[in-house]
């Protein structure tokens, strides 16, 4: 009996320690991969960059697309400096384990074709909001249209050619 109830509580034990589902922390990377990359080229880095997830769970992706960079991007390359000022851009949210991040940092780094990359822990959620219509309201304007102020309508005067030829003469002086 005493041997049964030992038995049990191990395995409660080994429950209690094995992580839950769902429970892995949520990790994002945003990468930029070389430009002088063939759509073919792009397709086959992407699919290098989910082998080395490994067995990370995908939350969401965006497929790399071609955008201006704010200001050139040079690295050292084989026998020259490469400079860049385009690059293809996209991002996969994952889940895995903590002991999976220096690998994947390690291929991120060591990876020619990814120019940059950031590697952040963020939360499961989505925070991509549709954009929203800004709508104002004002209930003293309730019902009504909104006019164009009047402006006020300047009184025609006599003007003297004195008066002229005096103001005409303080503003050339």
């Amino acid at each position: 009996m005493a041997d049964m109830s030992h038995s049990a509580d191990a395995e409660l034990t080994q429950a209690n320690n094995a992580p839950a589902l769902g429970t892995q922390p949520i990790y994002e990377i945003g990468y930029h991969l070389i430009p002088t990359l063939t759509e073919e080229g792009v397709v086959a880095a992407v699919d290098e960059l989910r082998k080395a997830l490994g067995s990370a769970e995908i939350i969401k992706d965006q497929a790399p697309v071609k955008i201006p960079l704010a200001y050139v991007i040079e690295r050292r390359g084989q026998g020259k400096r490469e400079k860049y000022g385009e690059a293809y851009f996209g991002f996969i949210k994952f889940a895995t384990d903590k002991e999976n991040i220096g690998a994947i940092e390690q291929y991120l780094r060591a990876t020619h074709e990814i120019l940059r990359h950031l590697l952040i822990e963020t939360v499961r959620e989505d925070a991509s909001f549709a954009p929203r219509r800004a709508v104002f309201t004002s209930d003293r304007l309730e019902g009504e249209m909104l006019k164009k102020p009047l402006a006020e309508v300047e009184k025609a005067g006599e003007v003297s050619e004195e008066e002229l030829d005096k103001s005409i003469d303080a503003m050339v002086a």
